[in-house]
């Protein structure tokens, strides 16, 4: 599998030409009636959605490795704890 690494301009550049081409083969397709009209417009929106999951997984792990999701500080407790054998307080 080959890698492709884009900036997030080019990602946004990519994403608006493929709706774009979306978009005229959409009318074409109206306009025509022809299938493969049809199956080109299909393909752009597949292209769309499928760049678009990954940037936004891409987005979602850096901002998750920007914050340390999934690491626990050392003074975290390694087991669970039951909420319901918490001390409660009354006054």
């Amino acid at each position: 599998m080959t890698r492709l690494e884009l900036t997030a301009e080019e990602v946004q550049t990519v994403l608006v030409a493929l709706d774009n081409y979306g978009d005229l083969m959409e009318t074409t397709f109206q306009e025509t009636g022809d299938p493969q009209d049809e199956e080109e417009m299909g393909s752009a929106e597949w292209c769309w959605q499928k760049i678009y999951g990954q940037a936004k997984e891409q987005f979602n792990n850096s901002v998750a490795d920007a914050v340390g999701e999934g690491e626990q500080p050392d003074n975290q407790p390694t087991t669970p704890i039951d909420p319901f054998t918490l001390p409660t307080w009354t006054d």
